[in-house]
């Protein structure tokens, strides 16, 4: 399966939908931090999303499996078989290198305890509309 296609995918649902869960990887999702003011500093700060992944022992969702069946004019059967075979390349190519690239995203890898982490580009940007807004020093 095209890791580009399904790493859109996944960073659109993300955008939407605010979680998604891969089976045998783990769950990403976005949490909101509203705009602050840091009275000492007298520094307003935007509002921001973080994404975060947990790499817990993860069930199919089946939210991820019907964007690609849509996406790719495919059944969800066939949707599922493709995405366990992507999720199944991840895995070779983290028991290998250590790593494995995520689209625009950041890169899967394994952690010091030796479990699959992620490390976010910071390129990623889940608030569009407020991206480049920076902090207003008052």
């Amino acid at each position: 399966m095209n890791e580009n296609l399904i790493s859109d995918i996944i960073y659109e649902l993300l955008e939407k939908n605010g979680k998604v869960v891969i089976a045998g990887l783990g769950c990403f999702e976005i949490t909101h931090q509203s705009a602050s003011y840091d009275a000492e500093t007298k520094t307003l700060y935007p509002p921001i999303n973080f994404l975060h992944f947990n790499n817990f022992d993860a069930k199919q969702d089946d939210i991820l499996v019907k964007s690609i069946a849509k996406r790719m004019d495919i059944s969800e059967d066939e949707a599922l078989e493709k995405t366990l075979l992507w999720t199944d390349e991840i895995c070779i190519r983290l028991a290998e290198f250590q790593s494995a690239a995520f689209g625009k995203t950041g890169e899967f890898f394994i952690d010091s305890e030796g479990k699959i982490s992620f490390r976010f580009s910071d390129k990623t940007n889940i608030l569009k509309d407020n991206y480049g807004l920076k902090e207003i020093y008052l």
